[in-house]
């Protein structure tokens, strides 16, 4: 009885409004200057305002909104933000990975075959966005195997938080081959169950996946520097 309750309660129109907002915060397609509005998306939803409301307010106290008086939006991040979570990634990421490699089973050290395949191809392609998803496939199958489901939900934050407001950081072809390479020297890791490897390549990993973002953050505001000196 009771854990039906609880069952009813995990998949009531509350968790499906926020797993919907959530997938869209992750797939890139909520912009910075877009603004979710609770009556809307309730709509939207065919559900009531109020389950929205308290999925928004979640995804608020989460970090992946923020409230203004239009609805709610992405979060401005400064650049000491991101080298926070940058940090904060740092510190939690090589260790879970770690773990995650003597608990990982056999469906996962095939998922993460198939997660490498995708990436390769997708690099092979120069397909930004088929690479992104093999790299958030990758880190998702590993996620799943760590022990401690707090730390790898946290983890899993962390990521969204940048990911969701720098995307474009695969379109490097540089990055994407970079991006291969660690994928493939960590897949060979795990599959080894070498977990001081993992360790080390994943904060190699988060090294690159820091120095991608920042040098796209230059590339952008140089390019905003000279369409204003150009006018």
């Amino acid at each position: 009885m009771c854990m039906n309750m609880i069952r009813g309660v995990a998949e009531g129109p509350g968790a499906r409004a926020y797993q919907t907002i959530l997938q869209r915060l992750r797939a890139g397609e909520v912009t910075a200057t877009d603004r979710l509005v609770d009556t809307a998306l309730a709509a939207e939803l065919s559900i009531s305002r109020m389950p929205v409301r308290e999925a928004l307010l979640r995804l608020v106290h989460e970090g992946y909104l923020v409230g203004t008086t239009r609805g709610f939006s992405l979060p401005s991040l400064s650049r000491e933000d991101i080298i926070e979570i940058f940090e904060v990634r740092r510190m939690l990421e090589p260790r879970a990975a770690a773990a995650a490699v003597v608990a990982i089973d056999d469906y996962g050290l095939a998922a993460l075959s198939v997660a490498l395949v995708r990436a390769k191809s997708a690099a092979q392609d120069r397909n930004a966005a088929e690479l992104s998803e093999a790299n958030v496939s990758f880190r998702r199958t590993w996620l799943d195997a760590t022990p401690n489901q707090r730390l790898a939900g946290t983890i899993a934050r962390f990521v969204d938080h940048v990911q969701m407001i720098r995307s474009a950081t695969m379109e490097d072809p540089t990055t994407q081959q970079i991006v291969v390479r660690l994928l493939e020297r960590m897949h060979g890791a795990f599959l080894s169950r070498d977990t001081l490897m993992v360790y080390d390549l994943m904060g190699k990993f988060i090294d690159t996946a820091q120095q991608a973002f920042f040098d796209l953050t230059v590339a952008e505001d140089a390019a905003i520097a000279n369409a204003q000196a150009a006018r």
